[in-house]
């Protein structure tokens, strides 16, 4: 009998197609017996020659594919003797070729079996590329595509049975279609193809793909190309959507209720999956897709009902026809090489490659840059650590346990001085990282830190001038110019530890930002995983230092930006770059600008102000700053200081850089090393509390100090140093470059290490303890009794001040100090009238702090007891001194009879309270919870970024996901 055919076309809002898909229905060697158009479009579609054959529905917008199929064949006058009658389904962007119906049918005919069969698939605007050839499974359940995105040339044609097909030119027995309940209405869309083509084979049938039929497919769902309502999601989380559906459906049902009930955790667990993988434009996808599955997990189940009625065959004699492991690892392969193609082709499309250059370079190993690292690492000798943590200058050590770094990090309870709640400082975040690469001592990392600064300096600024030029030779000056930088050798000298940090950052970030933005010489990242790698490092490390210098980073902010408008394609990574920082930020900047009441009015200011020890800095004049500010080095006779004169040669070199053939590149980076000049200039301008320098207390009135200028140039340097190698690198004439080269080693290079080496570090190493043993063995067994430290200074009118400093538990480490307790303890040595109950609470502990410092020093007889209650002093310290006023305070002390001598200590001369406050002596060693929201946040951002920031293998950087019908949701 010969066969009825129906025509179905499903027309959603794509109008443009239409047209040429009925053209092509109606043009077919073979053509339907009958054609219903069903639109349910928002916007009614224009269909003209219409006749007793061909009929016209109009649905509602909100009609799913099920419910329009069936429409079309509740119309259809299927003469009732026809026993063959088959429903061809065709959406509006599938247009068939002229003889695909022809084609279909006579497969059906050869194979009665067959009771759905599929063509092949191929694009739209290109049609010799095979977009979809059958659908199966993963081993996990993941809907698979069996041939995606390769050149039709014959090789598929041998292709029959498969798992299932896509609706798009599907034809389908009519009777077996009513048989097994037509497509489910609990299935989301992209989960109903392959259900119901699942759902026939359960029954007896077979599925087949005819790879001799063809049909021109626009894939305008996964495209992203229609109304969101037709998928009721996102392209990404519909395919998610999917392949949790059909697991819920065909999985055995002990099987379907632990992953339901794991589904949550899944759906995180996938999400940090494709973080490592290096799509984070699926992390949403994942995790709402998870939810969705969760809490529909009953309208999932009801689709096994409807499984089981018709159903003649388990679903694993489908095993065979799942797609294999290997299957889907040369997926992947395919997919990353097309991703790579699609790449160059577009990057030859905007002339990127143009700055690629075709010549051969030696590498950092090969040109001698381990060597160029040891002999910095030689010059820094004095450096050497003799013991596990540096003390002095800006450093104090670290805590003996990661974990008490890793505690601070985030926290809201700061366990200093008086005791004070407040964001702790982004920099802690720092110290964590710093401290885990030598978890076993942690303050040993920052020992070994000051030893190696000059030499990581060398080792990140010699990848940094590679984005300008290609000799080695050049690369390698360049980078020892910023490591020898005057900036750089005074923050290593000083212990400025925020300031270096940033400093070493700086060449990386610079790097890593040009990778992501594809600029300068051999820049191209061939595909958007590689990209994701540099974007997860440049966020880390911009996070890094606007942690470390704050004050950098609106210029950076503002470099970047630049760079986004000169790069306004790739904004799509770049925009994230900003991501941690803003993170690591955001709790410190609203707590300075909402608790002026406690703070004081320049609460915004402390935003600016470098973490860790505030120390003094020397304020130059403006031209100096442009030579790298403060001077280094021994002085040499007849000659004088020359730190500074030392950098001519290089700035020199800068400035011949604006006559190059590399005008526009030169001028750029100019102006940034003149925005570095301003910053500096503003930021020495500026003045910081230096009060609560380790724990801070009642002393220490009046001390500000200006601020430090040494991160701000370093960009300056590193700046002049990239500026240098452009100039060299465009100079043609040998001779000229041997010239140039010699006197800049010379007269540059050469003097300024020999000042580097002579130069000794302002800091030395201990064991780490920073309190007597007895105090910090009290504060391990649970104590919270604190330490006054009072040492006396004697003024330049002879008369005496007392700084005195109130510790807590086992002392103050580096990651205990707080900017904020800084400004908090300047605005309470004079507080104002406020509403705010905490700052007169706090500003009066202040104040009884400082009459108890002023009793113990006078040995007036007053009754202190009272007062060391109150405060919850249980020993009292005079740091070690050899004036006479620490001899007159030490038996000031001994003479108060509330308090017992110990004897002498490693800090000082030590004494013990006799009847301390026994609530805080026998206190429970728990301390408020240092988890808090924030914290949880800014460690999520930070894992997610670091996992991309880990490249990842060939393998593993295609997506796991074969895209059904087009490449849906690969775009970054």
């Amino acid at each position: 009998m010969k066969p009825y055919v129906v025509a179905v076309v499903v027309c959603h809002d794509a109008n443009e197609f239409l047209a040429a898909t009925l053209q092509a229905v109606k043009s077919q060697t073979r053509p339907a017996d009958y054609l219903v158009v069903v639109d349910t479009g928002a916007t009614p579609a224009e269909i003209s020659g219409t006749d007793e054959n061909h009929r016209i529905i109009r649905l509602s917008a909100k009609t799913n594919l099920k419910t329009s199929i069936e429409a079309a064949i509740a119309i259809t006058p299927v003469p009732a003797e026809q026993a063959n009658a088959w429903l061809w389904v065709l959406h509006e962007d599938s247009a068939p070729k002229s003889d695909a119906l022809a084609k279909l049918l006579e497969a059906v005919e050869l194979s009665p079996s067959v009771a759905v069969a599929g063509p092949k698939q191929v694009a739209w605007n290109d049609q010799k590329i095979i977009t979809q050839q059958g659908l199966t499974l993963t081993p996990l359940g993941d809907l698979f595509s069996l041939v995606h995105g390769q050149l039709d040339q014959g090789q598929h044609d041998h292709t029959d049975d498969v798992m299932a097909v896509g609706t798009a030119g599907a034809l389908i027995n009519l009777a077996v279609y009513k048989k097994v309940g037509g497509l489910d209405k609990n299935a989301p869309p992209l989960a109903a193809d392959v259900d119901f083509s699942i759902r026939v084979r359960l029954a007896g049938h077979r599925v087949a793909v005819v790879p001799a039929a063809k049909v021109a497919h626009a894939g305008l769902s996964l495209a992203g190309k229609r109304p969101r309502r037709w998928l009721g999601t996102s392209p990404k989380a519909a395919l998610r959507r999917a392949a949790i559906h059909l697991r819920f459906a065909y999985a055995p049902l002990p099987v379907a209720l632990v992953f339901w009930l794991f589904l949550p955790v899944i759906g995180v667990a996938r999400a940090v999956w494709r973080i490592a993988s290096k799509r984070p434009d699926r992390i949403w996808a994942e995790l709402s897709a998870a939810l969705w599955g969760f809490f529909t997990m009953p309208v999932r189940l009801a689709s096994r009902g409807n499984i089981a009625k018709t159903s003649q065959l388990k679903f694993s004699n489908l095993k065979s026809l799942r797609a294999s492991w290997q299957q889907v690892s040369s997926n992947r392969r395919a997919q990353f090489e097309q991703e790579q193609s699609k790449a160059i082709i577009e990057a030859f499309d905007r002339g990127e490659f143009e700055q690629v250059e075709q010549s051969s370079t030696k590498g950092f190993i090969a040109s001698g840059g381990l060597w160029v690292m040891l002999a910095l690492t030689a010059l820094s000798f004095s450096f050497w650590p003799s013991n596990i943590a540096a003390t002095g200058g800006g450093l104090l050590p670290l805590g003996n346990s990661w974990f008490e770094i890793f505690s601070r990090a985030g926290a809201s309870y700061q366990p200093i001085g008086l005791g004070y709640f407040a964001p702790s400082d982004p920099f802690v975040w720092v110290l964590t990282f710093l401290g885990s690469l030598t978890f076993w001592a942690p303050s040993l990392s920052i020992a070994l830190l000051m030893l190696l600064a000059k030499a990581l300096a060398f080792a990140g600024a010699w990848r940094a001038v590679a984005l300008f030029t290609q000799s080695s030779l050049i690369r390698t000056l360049a980078a020892l110019s910023f490591a020898l930088w005057p900036s750089i050798i005074n923050a290593n000298t000083d212990g400025r530890l925020p300031a270096l940090v940033s400093q070493l950052a700086l060449p990386w970030l610079v790097l890593a930002v040009a990778r992501a933005a594809n600029l300068g010489v051999r820049s191209l990242s061939k595909t958007a995983n590689q990209t994701w790698v540099w974007v997860g490092l440049a966020g880390l490390l911009l996070a890094v230092i606007g942690a470390s210098t704050p004050s950098l980073l609106p210029v950076l902010l503002l470099a970047l930006g630049l760079i986004i408008i000169l790069r306004i394609r790739r904004l799509g990574y770049l925009i994230w770059i900003p991501l941690p920082a803003a993170a690591l930020s955001a709790p410190t900047l609203a707590n300075y600008l909402g608790a002026t009441g406690y703070l004081g009015i320049t609460a915004p200011l402390a935003q600016l102000a470098d973490p860790g020890l505030s120390q003094a800095a020397e304020k130059v004049a403006t031209w100096q700053l442009l030579l790298g500010g403060e001077s280094f080095g021994p002085a040499l006779a007849l000659i004088g200081q020359i730190s500074l004169w030392l950098t001519l040669p290089a700035i020199g070199l800068a400035v011949l850089s604006l006559i190059s053939k590399r005008f526009a590149s030169a001028a750029t980076i100019w102006a940034f090393a003149l925005l570095g000049v301003l910053s500096a200039w503003l930021m020495q301008s500026l003045r910081f509390p230096a009060l609560g320098n380790s724990g801070g207390g009642a002393g220490s009135q009046g001390e500000w100090v200006t601020g430090s200028t040494a991160a701000h140039l370093g960009l300056v340097g590193l700046a002049i140093s990239m500026l240098a190698a452009i100039a060299l690198d465009q100079v043609s004439v040998k001779a000229a470059k041997v010239w140039l080269v010699s006197l800049f080693i010379a007269l540059g290079l050469l003097p300024t290490a020999a000042l580097a080496a002579a130069t000794p570090s302002q800091f030395e190493y201990s064991d780490g303890r920073v309190v007597p043993s007895i105090v910090a063995a009290e504060a391990e067994l649970g104590s919270q009794l604190k330490l006054l430290s009072i040492a006396p200074r004697q003024n330049a009118d002879n008369s005496m001040q007392l700084q005195a400093e109130l510790i807590s538990g086992d002392g103050v480490h580096l990651e205990d100090v707080s900017v904020s307790y800084r400004f908090a303890l300047a605005n309470l040595q004079s507080p104002k009238e406020t509403a705010d109950e905490m700052a007169l609470a706090k500003a009066q502990r202040f104040a009884e702090t400082k009459q108890l410092v002023a009793d113990l020093a006078s040995a007036n007889g007053s009754d202190l007891s009272e007062a060391l209650t109150k405060t919850g002093v249980g020993y009292v310290l005079v740091p070690n001194g050899s004036s006479a006023l620490v001899n007159d305070l030490a038996i000031a002390l001994d003479s108060v009879k509330e308090l017992e001598a110990v004897g002498s200590t490693d800090f000082g001369q030590l004494w013990r309270v006799l009847e301390p406050n026994k609530d805080l002596l026998e206190a429970d060693k728990n301390s408020p919870s240092l988890w808090s929201i924030t914290k949880v946040v800014q460690l999520s951002i930070l894992l997610g970024f670091i996992l991309l920031a880990i490249p990842s293998g060939v393998s593993r950087r295609a997506s796991k996901d074969s895209s059904i019908f087009v490449e849906a949701g690969e775009e970054s």
